[in-house]
């Protein structure tokens, strides 16, 4: 599956992959896109997401019309697919104080609190994309059974290392933030901190795999 390739105002390009819902092989597309693309250093910025890929280029040093040519030039040359990225075991406290909604996951699902982590912590996620705010994990899809709604009205503030439900995903806080995922856990490991030299614990393309505490 190709995608289209369009003018996002003046500045960018948008690659997008016409999908209805969560697609792993579009996905890793996309990501391996992302790679191939910065390996040109010709745009000054690239953002993978779930289908989807937006390409930021400098006008003074490269015309939309160039970009655009560039980008439909190496699409055809780009791998299709990505090698495994790295895997991060990440400690997660489930339900009580630190997963408020799990008994919401536990009757929409009609699975006990035990089954609802075991099946939670038994998969392999990707880190699809990175993005919200500042280390947020958007991860790929939970199984079926957990999937569930956002909430109708969002919290004022969710926890930084916060691991949530919203609809077919899972995803983890970066920082303290208004959200409005059904939250199930918590991590104590920090996704995001200024103070490291690499300030993003993961990202797009890793592995996470959810360790029960």
């Amino acid at each position: 599956m190709m995608p289209s390739v369009q003018p996002f105002g003046d500045r960018a390009i948008l690659i997008d992959w016409p999908v209805e819902s969560f697609d792993a092989s579009v996905n890793a597309h996309a990501l391996a896109l992302s790679t191939h693309l910065r390996a040109l250093d010709r745009f000054t910025e690239i953002v993978p997401g779930y289908s989807s890929l937006l390409v930021e280029f400098d006008p003074v040093r490269l015309s939309l019309e160039d970009a655009k040519y560039l980008i439909d030039r190496e699409l055809p040359l780009a791998p299709q697919t990505i090698h495994d990225g790295r895997l991060h075991d990440i400690p997660v406290h489930y339900g009580g104080k630190h997963g408020p909604d799990m008994s919401k996951i536990c009757e929409s699902s009609g699975l006990s609190e035990a089954d609802v982590i075991a099946l939670h912590a038994e998969s392999t996620y990707r880190v699809c994309m990175i993005g919200f705010i500042p280390g947020f994990a958007f991860l790929s899809e939970v199984p079926s059974v957990l999937a569930h709604p956002r909430h109708a009205t969002p919290r004022a503030n969710v926890p930084a290392g916060s691991v949530g439900i919203a609809g077919w995903q899972t995803g983890i806080y970066g920082l303290d933030s208004p959200g409005g995922w059904q939250i199930i856990g918590r991590t104590e490991r920090s996704l995001f901190d200024m103070r490291r030299d690499a300030p993003f614990l993961v990202q797009a393309g890793d592995r996470i795999r959810f360790v029960p505490k």
